[in-house]
């Protein structure tokens, strides 16, 4: 770094010097033979990062800002103090790229950059489930419907290189937890058993917009998990944004121009670049206009798409979300003439997507489009399922189909471990919950129990530190270890490789439910609320002994 600003000082005092100055002005006439695509370098906007061992070796890397402050590409030359045989050429479009080729590059966090109605459905603890491993695949996989485990899945990779999925149709944003991403994209699974394999994958995701070279993160994410893949995105979308007109681009057969406007369209990613949305022309639909048309086909995975009457858009339009009761094959039968109501338009993929609940619903959809995320809302419970909870609520109409107007998934009921539902609620019981989103598919308002009460976990983590010793109560024996309570609503895992200092074969060789067991804290995961202890490492060190503190000694 001290020999980098050596040779930028001098440069920038030879550039200054009215001796030395046009040995960098001549520089635009260079007579060199090979093609110049940077026939010269102004010393003012360019910033000199690479030289040879010896000062003063005709041979340089510079970055050149005139591309833009936040990505300046990279140009090289040799002979840079000869103005004839001067010859800037570039060597990388962006300095990410540059440091790419040396292996050297950080990966691109890329934010949201979608509408913000879609950001409004981001729960509370709403991120897509972890995979890191063929097992958390197959436990999750094994939770969805049938047909859908053939069909293309949300993904995310979250910026600890953690691959996170969601139901087709889910929100890559509600995915991520609303923070930003590595990459996104849509992921199909082939397989069965405990034999998943990634069959194909694209990135596309109109919020994140990521670029092909977010494929490394992916790499790396399926890689962590164990997973087979095909080593590139397999349907790959580039993504570009008009510096005219701001229109986000899809670019199709290396066709680098504007679909709106005709503008010739940047060589280099710039889907977050700021702009504001291209003027509504008299035949686009927006999101909330209510349309009519007729049903033309049904194509899964796709879903059913409508042929809208007159010239109400010129693009495609697919129903995203069916009638709260009823059929769906009756609600989309071919030919039949529906009206619904437009909740997204994706300009950069040419769709728009329909809701057939809202034009039959009206009344209750406006209800809960009306709520806002981390509203308070209060009811009764009318009914207990082992996926979940409904809520009678006092707000807003009844629900056509299901008991209950609001949700509460199981995880939601509460922080503490239990069983069954019916552990937590009963019938008829008064509830307040925290509303997180608006289920489009089933006209819910999901909403959460545990939200408005402290976590103990996190209660917890404020008082603990690494390697502090604890006492606790075993509750589970499972194969890959075992359960401790170690405060009121807090369990652990001692992996059976830190149960003894001998290999262990099963955990119940050491370990039964209700043994009290002095542990040691070796990982606190707050975000993903786990707790990592080991029984070995207490044993053979007697000093921690110090740092003990009772389990529930609240």
């Amino acid at each position: 770094m001290h020999q980098i600003g050596r040779e930028s000082a001098s440069l920038d005092r030879i550039a200054d010097h009215h001796a030395t100055a046009e040995l960098f002005r001549q520089a635009r006439g260079s007579q060199a033979t090979d093609l110049v695509e940077l026939p010269w370098l102004d010393a003012d906007l360019a910033v000199l990062i690479g030289v040879n061992r010896n000062p003063g070796d005709d041979v340089a890397i510079a970055l050149d800002y005139r591309t833009g402050s936040d990505e300046p590409r990279v140009v090289a030359s040799d002979w840079w103090t000869d103005p004839h045989r001067c010859a800037w050429r570039v060597v990388a479009p962006t300095f990410s790229a540059f440091a790419a080729a040396l292996g050297l590059a950080a990966q691109r966090r890329y934010r949201y950059i979608g509408p913000d109605e879609i950001r409004m459905q981001i729960w509370s603890d709403g991120r897509g489930q972890p995979i890191t491993s063929s097992g958390d695949l197959s436990a999750w996989l094994a939770r969805q419907d049938g047909p859908e485990r053939e069909e293309p899945f949300t993904f995310v990779i979250d910026d600890t290189m953690t691959l996170r999925v969601a139901p087709r149709r889910s929100e890559h944003v509600v995915c991520a937890g609303g923070e930003p991403v590595l990459s996104a994209g849509e992921i199909t699974f082939a397989g069965s058993g405990e034999s998943w394999r990634v069959s194909e994958i694209s990135n596309q995701s109109t919020g994140y917009c990521p670029d092909l070279d977010s494929w490394t993160a992916v790499q790396a994410a399926l890689g962590n998990a164990g997973l087979d893949h095909p080593g590139s995105f397999t349907v790959p979308f580039v993504f570009r944004r008009c510096m005219r007109c701001g229109q986000l681009n899809i670019v199709k057969d290396d066709h680098y121009a504007c679909a709106m406007c005709d503008e010739p369209l940047p060589a280099a990613w710039n889907a977050d670049a700021p702009g504001g949305p291209p003027p509504r022309s008299g035949n686009e639909v927006a999101v909330g206009d209510v349309v009519s048309g007729t049903v033309v086909a049904d194509q899964r995975p796709y879903g059913p798409r409508m042929r809208l009457d007159g010239d109400a858009s010129p693009m495609p339009a697919r129903i995203r979300d069916f009638p709260w009761e009823g059929t769906r094959s009756d609600a989309v039968k071919v030919g039949r003439r529906v009206t619904a109501e437009v909740v997204s338009v994706d300009k950069a993929a040419g769709r728009v997507w329909l809701s057939l609940a809202a034009t039959e619903h009206p009344e209750l959809w406006r209800f809960l489009k009306g709520l806002r995320t981390g509203d308070v809302l209060t009811g009764r419970v009318a009914d207990i399922q082992n996926f979940g909870v409904f809520i009678a609520l006092d707000e807003g109409p009844p629900h056509p189909v299901y008991p209950g107007v609001g949700f509460v998934t199981i995880p939601e009921l509460a922080w503490e471990h239990f069983d069954e539902a019916a552990d937590v609620v009963r019938v008829g019981q008064r509830v307040r919950g925290e509303f997180l989103a608006f289920d489009t598919s089933n006209g819910e308002a999901r909403l959460s129990l545990r939200s408005l009460r402290p976590d103990p976990f996190q209660v917890f983590a404020d008082s603990v530190v690494e390697g502090q010793r604890l006492t606790g109560t075993v509750t589970k024996i499972v194969p890959f270890g075992v359960f401790v309570e170690v405060a009121q609503g807090v369990q652990g895992l001692i992996h059976k490789d830190e149960l003894a200092d001998v290999p262990v074969d099963s955990p119940e060789q050491i370990a039964q439910p209700g043994d009290d067991v002095q542990v040691t804290i070796i990982g606190l995961d707050r975000d993903q609320r786990r707790l990592h202890l080991s029984r070995k490492r207490t044993s053979r060190d007697p000093n921690m002994a110090e740092t003990e503190r009772p389990a529930r000694g609240e």
